[in-house]
């Protein structure tokens, strides 16, 4: 799809506004200027979500808006290094072909399913440019009618649906995604020896495990303390209660992982504390599931409330699963305190059980966004609400 000029126009314009390349079409009538505008777009866009992609020149993009709802390299990553290596899988959602690309190389053979024929044509491009085009099957159709179709039991089956309704806006629930899973999950679970379906993060995971059943794992996945995906393994007749993985990809490559039961998690009790050193934040996939009484259990930690999502502790717990501040002065969330904790008067506003969220907190205590501290507002139990000003030690 990209031949030599192609290749190198693009190169040499790799940093031009894809707009005004566009434009260039009747100057340039030898080559496809709109066709060279989305790449030049979409390496300008992927160089941090998809770096081999960037770094291979032979790769080929589609519009903005695949992109936009593809898999980040790293949780692609993740999400291959979970699977056991088999004979077949079938990817009924293929998409930009991101999750494919690693899932396939954990298989003899890959059937990559995509009812949009340019997308189906550049992912094929793809294979071939990162030379994994040999066991991987592409084709242009409808994901349920390939199910319906397929002969025999596949190792694996991925299903990634689409999460937009006619109006492009974003879905959780899963009986408004496209297709609709639950109405396939038997199916899914006869035909396929696991079943990996990857879900929106806005998710209600107990919701998802009432409506599917059979569910082994439930990986919740962030990427620099950013939620992207929670990700179901299932496989028909598992009875036991499903184990839920907190997992955070650092920005050095590095995984924090949390494991537990929801179960085990109403089972326990927090351990209460009054902050005086150091506050702990768990990481957005440990808040999304709701861990709270677990981080407790795991790490030397204590909560400042039930209800408040946030710990304490009077040494350096070096290896927690979020981020990790010094609390450098604390008063009541008044004007008055902040001034004095924060004569710069300016501050990262974090809101945790306080009565207001973050944007009414810095209201009330006459803050401007910045600075190097951060000035958090939390519920302390048999204390109060009260202001903390922290600097950040580790994120």
């Amino acid at each position: 799809m990209l031949d030599q000029a192609v290749k190198d126009f693009i190169k040499r314009h790799k940093g031009a506004r894809p707009e005004e390349l566009a434009l260039m079409a009747s100057k340039r009538p030898d080559l496809p200027m709109a066709f060279i505008a989305q790449q030049v777009k979409g390496r300008q866009r992927i160089q941090k979500k998809l770096p081999s992609w960037f770094a291979e020149e032979n790769a080929v993009f589609p519009k903005s808006i695949a992109l936009e709802q593809c898999t980040s390299e790293a949780v692609a990553r993740f999400r291959a290094s979970l699977v056991e290596p088999g004979e077949q899988a079938l990817d009924l959602t293929g998409g930009f072909g991101v999750d494919a690309r690693f899932l396939a190389e954990r298989f003899s053979a890959y059937r990559y399913v995509e009812r949009n024929e340019e997308l189906a044509e550049i992912a094929a491009a793809n294979f071939a440019a990162f030379g994994v085009d040999r066991n991987i099957s592409t084709s242009v159709g409808d994901g349920r009618e390939a199910l319906s179709g397929f002969e025999g039991r596949a190792d694996l089956i991925f299903v990634d649906p689409a999460r937009r309704d006619q109006r492009s806006f974003r879905m959780s629930a899963l009986e408004d995604c496209e297709p609709d899973v639950v109405g396939l999950w038997p199916t899914l679970l006869e035909k396929g020896r696991r079943v990996m379906l990857k879900t929106s993060p806005g998710l209600d995971l107990q919701a998802g495990l009432v409506q599917l059943g059979s569910v082994e794992s439930v990986y919740v996945i962030s990427v620099e303390n950013e939620c992207k995906e929670c990700l179901f393994v299932a496989a028909a007749g598992h009875q036991e209660e499903s184990r839920i993985h907190c997992v955070n990809i650092r920005k050095s490559g590095a995984v924090d992982r949390l494991q537990f039961t929801f179960s085990g998690e109403r089972k326990l009790e927090s351990t209460l504390g009054i902050p005086n050193r150091f506050l702990y934040e768990p990481n957005a996939s440990i808040m999304k599931a709701g861990a709270f009484k677990t981080v407790c259990q795991l790490w030397p930690v204590r909560a400042l409330n039930p209800r408040t999502r946030l710990y304490c502790s009077d040494e350096l717990v070096e290896d927690f699963p979020g981020r990790v501040f010094e609390i450098e002065g604390r008063g009541t969330l008044t004007a008055k305190d902040a001034k004095r904790l924060f004569p710069k008067r300016k501050a990262h506003v974090i809101s945790r059980n306080s009565g207001m969220d973050a944007v009414e907190l810095r209201k009330k205590l006459a803050l401007k966004e910045g600075g190097n501290l951060f000035a958090i507002g939390a519920a302390v139990s048999d204390v109060g609400r009260q202001l903390f000003a922290c600097r950040l030690i580790h994120a």
